[in-house]
């Protein structure tokens, strides 16, 4: 029988002690990958698979050996509490003494290395201190910070003889240490999803919960709402107080049985097919949930409208958008083809184009020269949208704004729309900062900034927050992501919840895209010798680079395929 999940629990106060990390246990978990190549010619598109959800291989271990050094307490310790998720920690707990045993709570946090072999020392009171190159942390509500590369996990166990003269450790850091192929055996990539204000998209937020019990981590994760970043620019429609009457989510049949409060019949008719639209979509993350049945208060959730399928990722597939010959065209059937209205352009330097969503006659935006944004509109002449001194890159939103800010930032970005309304959005944090990139999520509730601060490459994510008529007046204090970039270009969305960015890593000085989800592990694609710029639909198969000679390049299986010349800034809806 699968024990309970305990709940997670604030850690304990104490002494402060520095991250820490584990040893190398076992199994890693077998992770199957579906992918689809991009068309050669034509509109750049992307297929979206079922892939399923990689299952997580058991661990196991045993209780401490008679006779045990205090290093090898310490290793069997972590092992145990590897494996610890099948069985309560209860193994792991037989290497504690004293009121370690009931004080140390695994579910406070999780700190990851990149299965390398951790050093063991003695401090000179005899503690056993462990130190090993920090990957990431989790801590207990499944939020996942990336380490920056010189991160170092470092802690103590304090071990004392007990009983018949058995070391045991009596006093050490809440949480669980992992290498990285352990935790991804047993801790599962999922997302939670909320609503944009207008209620008309879906938000996800990811978050990483072990394999046993996910769903009930799940609906508990909903109901505790978002996180304070993401918090100011999405909805949460869970009634006030509503929490689980039951605290554990059975699945049967294929049907998770969420048992509610009477707190949650407290929501109106639409809101109720909301809240079940949530739930819905954030246990269709669970392996074999097929149906969500809600109860509140001992009786059957009453839900009188249609529960909505609202889109996470609203996209529709177009043909790119580049500058070619000094002026705007597209790339269709593999031939490159004027846009409508490029005749009047003579005079102008159009550079790094965005493209609205609008299926007929989409808003283009430009750049001309370093200081003017302009708006292409069928065969009329351009339109001035914003000045200003070395402006950024243009990002277009769902609704129609389109972003920009001079580089050297007084803490504000600026939104204009086509008929000439522009409003200044704050964004204070990035004060006295150089921002390089940004680009607004497909439905409109996040933003994405490169940006130099301190002369340091930063990548910020951050909630837009906007008026009642989504008019857009702010960015919420940011989380960061990508620690592990030095120096970023340019980048763009690729699904709900990644960034692809183009930039440089690891000390290798070629600009290569790296894929950052919002809340997960930095990876990235092969190199393109020359790349500038970065465009994508949806799904990393839709991504495509231009180079500074003007040629472009789109994934073919594993690598890339230059499949156009004399085109430069590529540009896809967003």
């Amino acid at each position: 029988m699968t024990a309970p999940e305990p709940r997670p629990v604030p850690r304990a106060p104490g002494r402060r002690r520095r991250p820490a990390a584990l040893l190398a246990a076992v199994v890693a978990a077998l992770v199957l990958a579906g992918c689809a190549s991009l068309p050669r010619s034509g509109p750049v598109t992307a297929s979206d698979p079922d892939v399923p959800t990689a299952q997580g291989i058991g661990l196991f271990a045993r209780g401490p050996e008679v006779g045990a050094s205090p290093q090898e307490i310490v290793d069997g310790f972590l092992t145990a509490s590897a494996a610890g998720y099948s069985d309560d920690f209860l193994v792991a707990r037989q290497f504690l003494a004293g009121t370690a045993v009931q004080t140390w709570q695994p579910l406070a946090q999780v700190r990851i290395f990149a299965d390398a072999q951790p050093q063991y020392t003695r401090t000179p009171d005899g503690a056993v201190r462990l130190s090993v190159a920090s990957q990431a942390t989790v801590d207990s509500d499944g939020r996942f910070t990336e380490s920056g590369p010189q991160g170092a996990i470092e802690t103590e166990f304090t071990l004392a003889r007990v009983g018949e003269g058995e070391w045991r450790i009596i006093e050490l850091d809440d949480g669980v240490l992992l290498p990285f192929t352990n935790f991804s055996s047993v801790y599962v990539q999922t997302a939670l999803y909320f609503l944009t204000p207008d209620r008309q998209a879906f938000v996800p937020e990811v978050r990483w919960f072990p394999r046993e019990n996910l769903a009930t981590a799940l609906v508990r994760g909903v109901l505790q709402g978002p996180s304070p970043w993401l918090s100011p620019g999405v909805v949460n429609v869970a009634p006030t107080g509503t929490r689980m009457t039951v605290e554990s989510v059975a699945v049967t049949d294929g049907v998770a049985q969420v048992n509610l409060s009477a707190e949650s019949l407290a929501a109106e008719p639409e809101e109720r097919s909301l809240f079940a639209a949530q739930l819905t979509r954030t246990l269709r993350e669970v392996p074999g949930v097929q149906q969500v049945q809600l109860t509140a208060a001992g009786a059957p959730y009453e839900i009188t409208e249609d529960i909505p399928e609202l889109p996470a990722y609203p996209y529709s597939s177009r043909n790119p958008v580049v500058v070619a010959d000094g002026a705007l065209a597209e790339i269709d059937g593999g031939e490159v083809v004027p846009r409508a209205g490029g005749d009047q352009l003579a005079g102008l330097t159009p550079r790094q184009p965005a493209v609205g969503y609008e299926q007929q006659n989409p808003t283009t935006v430009f750049l001309d020269g370093p200081d003017r944004l302009l708006a292409l509109a069928g065969g009329d002449a351009p339109a001035e949208l914003v000045t200003g001194a070395g402006l950024v890159p243009p990002s277009v939103d769902l609704r129609g704004w389109v972003w920009t800010t001079p580089a050297d930032n007084d803490g504000t970005l600026v939104a204009a729309r086509t008929d000439g309304t522009r409003v200044e959005v704050a964004a204070p944090w990035l004060d006295g900062g150089t921002v390089t990139a940004l680009r607004i999520s497909r439905e409109g509730a996040r933003a994405v900034v490169v940006w130099q601060d301190a002369g340091s490459t930063v990548i910020d994510a951050a909630a837009v927050v906007r008026d009642v008529d989504g008019t857009p007046r702010a960015l919420a204090d940011p989380v960061r992501i990508g620690d592990r970039v030095t120096s970023a270009t340019d980048l763009a969305w690729v699904d709900e919840n990644t960034v692809a960015v183009l930039g440089v890593s690891g000390g290798d000085p070629a600009p290569k895209v790296h894929l950052l989800p919002l809340g997960g592990p930095t990876s990235w694609l092969p190199v393109v010798e020359g790349a500038v710029s970065i465009a994508a639909g949806r799904g990393e198969r839709s991504i495509i680079l231009g180079t500074e000679e003007g040629r472009l390049h789109e994934r073919t299986g594993a690598a890339w395929q230059a499949v156009q010349d004399g085109v430069f800034d590529p540009a896809l809806p967003g």
